[in-house]
């Protein structure tokens, strides 16, 4: 049995800055001791049934029931439509299994998902855009976790794409906690491309950038952002004289526009090959971008100007899932047969085998003997064709840290930091909310770990998106209602059974 570690816990009352120095750039999860000290934030409310139903009854939601034999969420099982009011009559009902609610998306129509998916969109004026202490990350969406088990139910091993500070409102959480590094011991579903300086684990079939964007989506900010400039140039050259002291500069934003509309081309000529059931996650970000030329969005042109648009024919993007092979940014690759990859690992444990139904970031290791094996309580059920030989890695990991996470508490987790979480409620059952509750931020990972101020190295694309999105600065008044967050990259390309990351 190993030993398990600790995590340091510190006051929710630090300043952004150090918060960043200390456990942002240091890529370190740590407890916060209390929830956010935002004048904004009326979560606290939320742990009375009655009051969420009020706010949020009539908005539609998708809920998970329990896997029948595993008896654990974050499994295949299909999720079930229903109204939130529904939702919240069904646990206050004496007998269970009781369905969780999880992340909130649309398996027909992506794009319904938002950076405010219901309920959370109808609760948004009880809790901050950005908390303060997230300093100057970009949020990527928010999400509400409730069930109910007085016995403790899990989420499975698994790792999230994005920067996680998590929001414990009521109930207790016990979180197994595993670096990105262990991947090489933790079997994952998908197959590693590469592991960034930053630790975000990426997969073959999800290539991203250090920050979370995948280089299509990049590529396209960086069209619209050189697009703006050069239409604020043109702005600045009306007069006579001035378009010849800044024609140095338009050439070069115009070079740049060319370069930047080749480079979009080739990426969506490589990706034709794709399926057609994916979302573009730029347009769900930025809100229907798509046709940058067909929209008006581009620069405004006289009659004689030379049209880099016309080099982009491309065919419909195909969705986050498909390769960026070319975009590594010093990463470590799961080809190069360096450290990441292990040295005597089996291949399949390193890289993963067949995924099946389930998520590329979730592992294999069935939830029971996770528990098992760190000598923890458990209600998850072995498998019936289990053998602890095929997951004989378990053993080569660093000791996991075991965090209880008690109500009125958050947790600080670094993009793809493994977790596999236990909810139990607490409370008088007899009241009908003895629930367990929870409300988390996802920020994009941060790639500039030395910069609070600008902690995304890509600063044209980074602040072309905050200029039209969400992100910190921007009130609720401020976020575009075409804001949204398509299909989150761990889950968009698992096929018909992909589901989300549950806590």
């Amino acid at each position: 049995m190993p030993k398990t570690q600790q995590l340091e816990r510190v006051s929710p009352t630090l300043s952004a800055e150090e918060f960043f120095s200390k456990y942002v750039s240091k890529r370190r999860p740590v407890v916060l001791t209390g929830l956010l000290d935002d004048p904004s934030f009326q979560g606290r409310k939320w742990g009375n049934l009655d009051y969420l139903a009020e706010k949020a009854g009539n908005a539609e939601v998708m809920v998970e029931p329990i896997h029948p034999t595993a008896n654990q969420y974050g499994t295949d099982v299909e999720r079930v439509p229903t109204t939130f009011d529904k939702f919240l009559t069904s646990l206050r009902s004496d007998e269970g299994p009781y369905p969780y609610l999880t992340t909130q998306y649309a398996d027909e129509d992506p794009d319904a998902e938002t950076v405010f998916p219901q309920p959370t969109n109808a609760l948004k004026d009880e809790f901050p855009a950005v908390p303060r202490i997230m300093g100057n990350l970009f949020l990527q969406q928010v999400n509400l976790w409730l069930g109910k088990s007085k016995t403790g139910s899990s989420s499975g091993l698994h790792h999230d794409f994005h920067d996680n500070i998590y929001c414990l409102l009521k109930g207790r959480k016990r979180f197994v906690l595993f670096p990105p590094s262990e991947i090489k011991h933790l079997y994952p579903y998908g197959t590693l491309d590469v592991v960034y300086p930053n630790g975000l684990i990426v997969y073959k079939d999800i290539p991203v950038r250090a920050d979370g964007l995948s280089k299509r989506l990049a590529c396209k900010a960086r069209v619209g952002a050189l697009e703006g400039k050069i239409d604020e140039l043109k702005a600045k050259n009306k007069g006579k004289g001035k378009a010849k002291a800044h024609s140095k500069e338009m050439k070069a934003l115009m070079d740049a526009h060319d370069a930047a509309l080749d480079e979009l081309a080739e990426v969506a000529l490589d990706e034709q090959v794709g399926g057609d059931d994916e979302v573009d996650d730029f347009d769900a970000l930025m809100g229907e971008l798509d046709e940058l030329e067909d929209s008006g969005a581009g620069p405004s042109r006289k009659e004689g100007d030379d049209d880099p648009e016309e080099e982009e024919e491309e065919e419909e993007w195909k969705g986050i899932g498909h390769s960026d092979e070319d975009d590594n940014e010093d990463g470590v690759n799961a080809d190069d047969g360096n450290e990441e990859s292990g040295e005597d690992e089996d291949e399949d444990a390193i890289l993963g085998e067949g995924k099946g139904s389930e998520p590329s970031s979730f592992s294999r290791i069935p939830t029971a003997y996770l528990h098992q094996y760190l000598g923890i309580s458990t209600t998850a059920a072995l498998p019936p064709t289990f053998s602890s030989a095929d997951f004989a890695g378990l053993k080569n990991t660093t000791d996991p840290y075991v965090v209880e996470l008690s109500e009125g508490e958050m947790l600080y987790l670094p993009a793809s930091w493994w977790h596999e979480v236990t909810s139990t409620s607490t409370g008088d059952s007899t009241s009908g909310d003895a629930v367990h509750m929870a409300f988390n931020y996802w920020f994009y990972p941060p790639d500039a770990l030395d910069s609070f101020e600008a902690p995304y190295r890509d600063t044209l694309v980074w602040d072309y998106l905050r200029h039209n999105g969400v992100g910190a600065g921007k009130s609720h008044g401020d976020v575009a209602e075409q804001t949204k967050a398509g299909k989150r990259a761990r889950e968009s390309v698992g096929g018909e059974g992909s589901k989300r990351a549950k806590r």
